[in-house]
């Protein structure tokens, strides 16, 4: 199969980067056409893209019906589903490929013939000083460089992904095999305004393909910061757990139907330590409260063997820690 790829750009409220975007994916010789989906930007983001399809014949532009803002997950599943090629890339607007983007890629997938896709390391790049300073006060501000650690086996990345502490993986150094989407599904769109579907799918094609690493320590492409982030925006702790916990219950919903049982139950037990981190738990009296309080919100929970094994350890770590304190 010939190594021809579609570059998916979602677009709001970018105007002054597509341009550097679009030209930095058809810099590659792998990339045979640019989906622009341009999703209602107040600014001149839709001209700028006008007139980029009018430059580049290689470049087409989408835009949602009655051209209504429906935000970046179901941008990108419009420019999925508009695009031809057998490979698929992502970009978002305001960022850009760096040369030689996809030249590891297409190694990993001639040397994996079972490969159904590549991620690799997203750097990072300051645009100015005020984004710069709203991203070091985030709760992102350690991160520098988006990317995996080495050497994960694609049957573990699913694991790896949802316990955490291995890294993460950025739809910008993603390329996937368009095939591999009847198993995945597109993004869920119901949990759009999260700014975590693009987690969430991650997750799936973890779980249902074989995702293997390609430049994991030299980045491929930039995220570039700048003041109007919506990722780096100051939000309420309140509000990140909430869409956390949407997040945590949309992949858990989804392996429960699609998974194997071992998903299924890493998804659920992830589930529930996103349910006990906020608010902070005391003890192992409060984490019980808690912990029994999830099957009314979720009452999934109940069949599930993860939440009584956590509630039948919480309880004799109780049951312990109470005969401690006995005179």
């Amino acid at each position: 199969m010939e190594f021809k790829v579609s570059v998916v750009i979602p677009v709001y409220n970018a105007g002054p980067f597509i341009r550097q975007a679009v030209e930095s994916a058809l810099a590659q010789t792998e990339t045979a056409e640019v989906v622009l989906v341009e999703d209602h930007s107040p600014d001149d983001s839709l001209a700028v893209c006008q007139q980029l399809t009018r430059e580049y014949p290689q470049v087409r532009l989408f835009q949602h019906p009655g051209g209504v803002n429906r935000g970046a997950g179901p941008s990108r599943n419009l420019g999925i589903t508009n695009s031809t090629c057998p490979y698929i890339a992502f970009l978002d607007a305001d960022d850009f490929y760096l040369p030689g983007r996809f030249a590891v890629v297409q190694q990993v997938f001639k040397e994996h013939p079972e490969c159904d896709g590549v991620y690799e390391a997203v750097g990072m790049h300051f645009e100015d000083e005020e984004g710069k300073s709203r991203w070091l006060e985030s709760d992102m501000a350690g991160i520098r460089m988006t990317t995996m650690e080495a050497g994960i086996p694609p049957e573990e990345l699913y694991d790896a992904l949802t316990r955490g502490g291995h890294g993460h993986i950025h739809l910008n150094g993603l390329v996937i095999r368009r095939d591999v989407l009847s198993r995945s599904g597109l993004m869920d769109e119901s949990i759009a305004d999260t700014l975590h579907e693009d987690t969430d799918w991650v997750l799936r094609l973890a779980a249902v393909s074989n995702l293997y690493p390609g430049s994991v320590v030299e980045p491929t492409s930039m995220r570039r910061v700048h003041s109007q982030n919506r990722v780096s925006a100051p939000r309420s702790a309140e509000s990140i757990q909430r869409d956390r916990m949407r997040l945590r219950l949309a992949t858990y919903s989804w392996m429960r139907k699609h998974g194997t049982p071992a998903q299924r139950d890493l998804a659920f037990r992830r589930l529930t330590r996103q349910w006990l981190s906020y608010p902070v738990v005391g003890g192992n009296r409060q984490k019980l409260a808690r912990l029994f309080a999830l099957p009314f919100h979720f009452p999934a929970a109940f069949g599930e063997r993860a939440f009584w094994r956590e509630g039948w350890e919480t309880f004799k770590a109780l049951i312990r820690s109470d005969w401690l304190r006995l005179p």
